[in-house]
C-alpha cells in the first residue's frame, strides 16, 4: 500500500489462503482534528541492492465525502486521455532531511528526488545481523525517528501464473496468483507488491504523419500584375519515431498480506495478488507482472493487519487517535503525531508473461483507452477549395480546420479522403491522436527486460 494515498482513502487487502479481502478505509480518518497534518511515513528497505526510497506527506482534512472515496472521473481529450482522481491532492513533505543509520556507525542519506520523495544518495542493501533506523526531521523542525529494525529470514516465491477466473463481484478477468514456500524456522509473514507492463498498439497507426507547407492563405502578385493564391495545404511524409507500439509500467497501489503461520506445513498457494478485468486495454496484447514477495517482521505485519482490522468497524477510523494506529514513527520529543512504518524486509521476485489469445482465444480485444471512437475518422477541412469539398453558406461555417488540429497535437492522418470530398470535409480522414500515436499513453522505450 502507498501511503501517498491517504488523501483519496487507504486501499489494503488482506490475503489467508488465497483469499483476498478488500479494505478501503474513507476519509473519515482525514476528518478525525487530532490527525490533521501529523506526519505520514513510508518506508521500506529491502535486501536487494538498489536506491531505497522513502515518501513523507501530510494528512489533511476534508470537510465533505464529496471530494474523497468517489468513482474516478475520466478527464478526456483527443491529446491528453489522463484519468484524474477527484479529490485532494496529497500534501507532499518537501524539504525534509532523510537517513538510515546502521548499528555499526554506516549513515545512508537520502535527498528529495521529487515531491515527498526521498531516494538514497547511494545504492544499498539490508543485510542480516545487523540493524537500521531511521531519521526524519523537517522543514519546520519537527524531528522523527523510528525503532530498529533488522532483515527477516528469506523465502522463496515456487510459481506465478495467470488464470481466467471470475471475481468474487461476478466480473470475467485474469488472476495473478503466486505459490510460496518457507522454512520452518523463518518469518511466515509476507506483503506482495507488482510492477506490471504492457504493450499498447495504436489501433489506427500509419507510417506517415503531416508536415505543413502553409499554414495560411498567400497572394503573390507579380509584376506583370498576375495574381497567385496559395491556400493552406499540408503534405504526408514518413512518421519520424515509433508510434505503434508502446510500452507502458504501472505500479502496484494496493498489496496482499499473507501469514503463513496460520497454514499447515511450510507452502502457501494460489495467494492472488492482482486482479485484471476483462475489459481492461492493459492487457489487449502482451503483459507482464513483476511479483514481489517482501518477507516482513511481526511488528510490520501487525500493522498492517490492524488497519483491516479497522474496516471491521461501522466507524471506521473514528477511533483513530494518535497511539490508536501505533507504527514504529514517533517524534523525538513525543509532542506530535505521526503515522506510518519502517519496516526492513527482505525480497524475492519473479516476473511473468501472457498475451490475451493466451487467455481470452477468439475473444474481441478489450476497448482501447479513453472514451474517444477511434471507429470514426472525420476529414474536416484544410481551407484550400482546390482540395476541400464544397462550404457551408454564410452565416455557418466549417468545424476546426486540420490545419489548427495538427498543431495542437490534436489528429493524425488515418488515409485519404479517395472519393470527392462531401461538403465541410478535406482531403485526409484523421482519427484523435491517441488513436494513431501511442506514445500519448505510454513510451516507445522498450523497457531492458522485455521479451516479445
Amino acid at each position: 500500500m502507498s501511503f501517498r494515498k491517504y488523501t483519496y482513502g487507504w486501499v489494503i487487502a488482506l490475503s489467508i489462503v488465497g483469499c483476498v479481502e478488500p479494505f478501503e478505509a474513507t476519509s473519515e480518518i482525514l476528518s478525525d482534528t487530532s490527525m490533521v497534518g501529523a506526519l505520514v511515513v513510508e518506508a521500506n528497505i529491502t535486501d536487494v541492492e538498489t536506491a531505497q526510497r522513502i515518501f513523507l506527506s501530510r494528512m489533511q482534512r476534508v470537510e465533505s465525502d464529496s471530494t474523497v472515496n468517489v468513482e474516478e472521473e475520466r478527464l478526456f481529450n483527443t491529446n491528453a486521455p489522463f484519468v484524474i482522481e477527484r479529490g485532494l491532492q496529497p500534501d507532499f513533505e518537501r524539504g525534509a532531511e532523510v537517513e538510515i543509520r546502521v548499528n555499526n556507525g554506516t549513515v545512508y542519506r537520502f535527498e528529495e528526488t521529487e515531491e515527498g520523495t526521498y531516494e538514497s544518495v547511494t545504492s544499498f542493501r539490508a543485510v542480516p545481523n545487523a540493524s537500521y533506523q531511521l531519521f526524519v526531521s523537517t522543514s519546520n523542525g519537527e524531528e522523527y525517528s523510528s525503532a530498529p529494525m533488522q532483515l527477516p529470514e528469506t523465502s522463496t516465491i515456487d510459481n506465478v501464473y495467470a488464470e481466467r477466473m471470475v471475481s468474487d463481484a461476478g466480473l470475467d478477468g485474469v488472476g495473478i496468483f503466486v505459490d510460496t514456500s518457507f522454512e520452518s524456522d523463518g518469518s511466515k509473514l509476507f506483503r506482495y507488491a507488482y510492477e506490471e507492463t504492457y504493450n499498447i498498439i495504436a489501433p489506427y497507426w500509419t507510417p506517415y504523419e503531416f508536415e505543413i507547407i502553409r499554414e495560411n492563405q498567400e497572394i503573390i502578385e507579380f509584376s506583370n500584375g498576375d495574381i497567385e493564391v496559395l491556400y493552406p495545404d499540408v503534405q504526408l511524409v514518413p512518421r519520424e519515431r515509433e508510434e505503434q507500439v508502446c510500452y507502458r509500467t504501472d505500479f502496484s497501489n494496493g498489496e496482499v498480506l499473507l501469514n503463513g503461520n496460520r497454514l499447515n506445513g511450510n507452502r502457501a498457494e494460489r495467494t492472488m495478488v492482482r486482479f485484471i478485468g476483462i475489459d481492461n486495454p492493459i492487457i489487449s496484447h502482451r503483459y507482464s507482472i513483476l511479483v514481489k514477495q517482501r518477507g516482513v517482521s511481526r511488528e510490520a505485519f501487525d500493522f498492517y493487519e490492524k488497519l483491516v482490522a479497522f474496516s471491521q468497524s461501522e466507524s471506521l477510523f473514528s477511533q483513530v487517535q494518535p497511539g490508536s494506529l501505533e507504527g514504529n514513527m514517533s517524534s523525538v520529543d513525543g509532542s506530535v503525531p505521526v503515522i506510518g512504518f519502517f519496516d526492513v524486509s527482505t525480497e524475492v521476485s519473479e516476473r511473468l508473461y501472457f498475451n490475451f489469445e493466451d487467455l481470452f482465444p477468439g475473444e474481441p480485444l478489450p476497448p482501447y483507452f479513453g472514451t474517444v471512437n477511434c471507429e470514426n475518422p472525420i476529414a474536416p477541412i484544410l481551407g484550400n477549395p482546390e482540395r476541400d469539398g464544397p462550404s457551408l453558406p454564410p452565416p455557418a461555417d466549417c468545424a476546426r480546420p486540420l490545419i489548427g488540429s495538427i498543431k495542437l497535437g490534436l489528429v493524425e492522418y488515418y488515409q485519404d479522403n479517395a472519393t470527392l470530398p462531401d461538403e465541410c470535409e478535406g482531403p485526409y480522414f484523421v482519427v484523435p491522436t491517441i488513436c494513431g500515436d501511442c506514445n500519448v499513453v505510454g513510451s516507445n522505450v522498450k523497457p531492458d527486460f522485455w521479451i516479445d
